[in-house]
């Protein structure tokens, strides 16, 4: 298993705690004299990126196996602290290292200079961060940490939606900006469409998209997600799209047409080539069919409320 070679240091690069700067970091960076392997995360880089994968995958791991989580839950709880810590009075890490609450999300750039300060690139991931918090608070049963993870988890949708996606009616930022849909990666001195890896417009677009979570939906509003799909990505253009990312984009089409995406991911004729690394068929499947039938559960919550407020017909004794 993956998550215990990591946690059990028996993967090329492991965590060590540095006392410095209080928190844990790859050793990746002295290992090899690369400030930028493991993403830079021994020099604190995408901390929050990188920890909520593993804070997630335990979280489910846990629920399934409490053997499991009793071994490793005091390791799991020191990726909480490294990023999400609450208390003031903890004497190894800061509180809230990376998520900025004052301006509703978090800040990626680690111990590097940086002429426009500091930045994010993926407000999906972000979202997996608060996400993951609320998931592991419930499987270990910390309602506190739990009830962060909620709050955390709203303040990041609605920063999202002034930030980092754009829907026509946004009010934040400068209206010729607007139509790329997202910021690509946002610094606190300007916004730059583009990634770090790339500047593809399925990399710029669905860079915010992954990974894609149950939370997807609270984070990725309906309305913006039409938007970008029929600006970039409609008419078969996502067809074109080469690799993972058309998965992705096929992915996210769930959000707003589960039909379509369910079509895309059940045809006899799926190419795994179109899975990112890390997803899978099945995920995504799960995924589209779980929003088509929520959006069943709601058109027919809806005619029950309806119907709930016709005043019945009164019937009299003698009819």
């Amino acid at each position: 298993m993956r998550v215990s070679a990591f946690l059990m240091s028996s993967s090329p690069f492991y965590l060590l705690v540095l006392e410095a700067w209080g928190g844990i970091v790859s050793t990746g960076g002295y290992v090899t004299g690369d400030s930028g392997v493991d993403f830079g995360n021994t020099n604190y880089n995408d901390h929050h990126f990188h920890f909520a994968y593993f804070i997630l995958a335990a979280s489910y791991i846990g629920y399934l196996d409490p053997t499991w989580l009793a071994s490793h839950k005091d390791y799991i709880n020191t990726m909480v602290r490294d990023t999400a810590n609450a208390s003031s009075e903890d004497p190894y890490f800061p509180v809230s290292r990376g998520f900025d609450w004052y301006n509703g999300h978090s800040w990626a750039k680690g111990l590097f200079d940086s002429a426009d300060g500091k930045d994010q690139e993926s407000s999906a991931e972000d979202a997996c961060f608060a996400y993951s918090l609320k998931m592991w608070g419930k499987t270990i049963g910390d309602a506190n940490l739990e009830a962060r993870g909620n709050l955390q988890l709203s303040v990041v949708a609605r920063s999202i939606s002034k930030y980092f996606l754009y829907t026509s009616d946004n009010t934040v930022e400068p209206k010729n900006f607007i139509g790329n849909k997202v910021s690509g990666i946002l610094f606190e001195n300007k916004i730059h469409h583009t990634t770090y890896f790339g500047a593809n417009t399925e990399y710029i677009q669905g860079i915010h998209m992954i990974p894609l979570l149950p939370s997807s939906s609270l984070t990725r509003p309906k309305k913006f997600v039409s938007e970008e799909w029929d600006t970039f990505f409609s008419d078969d253009r996502a067809k074109k799209v080469e690799g993972g990312w058309r998965g992705i984009l096929f992915a996210n089409l769930a959000l707003i047409d589960p039909k379509q995406s369910w079509a895309f991911f059940a045809q006899d004729s799926f190419d795994d080539a179109w899975l990112d690394g890390g997803a899978s068929r099945t995920w995504y499947m799960a995924l589209a069919a779980g929003m088509l039938y929520l959006g069943v559960y709601k058109r027919l919550q809806s005619k029950a409320n309806k119907y709930q407020d016709l005043e019945a017909p009164r019937i009299g004794v003698g009819d």
